[in-house]
């Protein structure tokens, strides 16, 4: 059973968005999400390493809310005329085109005046979906339209890495590709809507940024778990135990793991931590 409402801070936020984008690289993700054995990896995952035994639904709704966040920060970035502040992170425009965008959705308001949480997270874990949303779907083989892939929805994995080098040397053509999808949303009054049609630059476009945004995170990730394991050591120094000893370089050990380290943040009372470490 669940322990009641749920409440999510950046590190909660941050540790469900790690353990998602763990299940994503095991492949154990599809164009709707996670697979049932991700999800259950998951809610493992979560509880031993938060302590928080937050249920499956309470799960799944900050999944949701997060996507919901990711596509609409995404939509917002994009709107013509967007402007953008390098040092804030956030969109910078007048008032007036703000006020378009929140009466096209109440939930822009958000983003008036902050960036996006976890934005590197989000990309990693959303971007693909977002492709799908779209009307393309990446599968081993190549890029299709929305059409199921042979098999199930769990043989739908990600493009090989090594097809970057190709992305690269098409990136600089996407220009090309905006032009296309303006002409395809154009429409004559009383006929029928032409089908909505992307060509390869399009989608090479679109993979390529995708591919390339992951390339750049990867490193802020790496940052982000030296910090930590450099915090606890901190900690584990305060609680008396003296670099060089022993029990320090068992503390180096056992904090190289996500699970452990959260286990650690769990305890409070310096002799249990030692006492743990031991």
């Amino acid at each position: 059973m669940g322990g009641g409402r749920a409440y999510w801070d950046d590190r909660l936020t941050k540790i469900f968005l790690d353990i998602c984008i763990a299940e994503k690289e095991k492949l154990n993700y599809n164009k709707k999400g996670l697979t049932k054995v991700g999800w259950q990896n998951v809610y493992r995952n979560f509880r031993e390493q938060t302590c928080k035994n937050y249920d499956s639904k309470q799960l799944q709704n900050k999944f949701n809310t997060l996507k919901r966040q990711h596509s609409l920060w995404k939509k917002l970035k994009n709107k013509s005329g967007a402007g953008w502040d390098n040092n804030t992170g956030t969109i910078r425009c007048d008032d007036d085109w703000w006020e378009d965008r929140i009466e096209e959705d109440r939930e822009a308001k958000q983003f008036r005046h902050k960036p996006l949480a976890h934005e590197d997270e989000l990309t990693i874990l959303f971007g693909s979906m977002d492709d799908v949303e779209d009307g393309t779907m990446l599968c081993v083989g190549g890029i299709g339209d929305r059409t199921p892939c042979g098999g199930s929805e769990d043989n739908c994995t990600p493009i090989p890495t090594g097809h970057v080098g190709l992305l690269e040397d098409n990136a600089g053509r996407s220009s090309v590709g905006r032009e296309a999808q303006r002409a395809g949303k154009e429409q004559v009054v009383d006929s029928p809507p032409p089908k909505k049609t992307k060509n390869m630059e399009y989608y090479v476009e679109r993979i390529s940024e995708s591919m390339l945004e992951k390339s750049r995170n990867e490193s802020s990730v790496i940052r982000g778990e030296q910090e930590e394991v450099t915090e606890l050591l901190l900690q584990v120094e305060q609680d008396g135990v003296a670099q060089g000893s022993e029990l320090y370089y068992i503390a180096t050990d056992l904090f190289r793991s996500p699970a452990r380290r959260a286990a650690f943040r769990c305890i409070r009372a310096p002799e249990h931590r030692i006492g743990w470490l031991r």
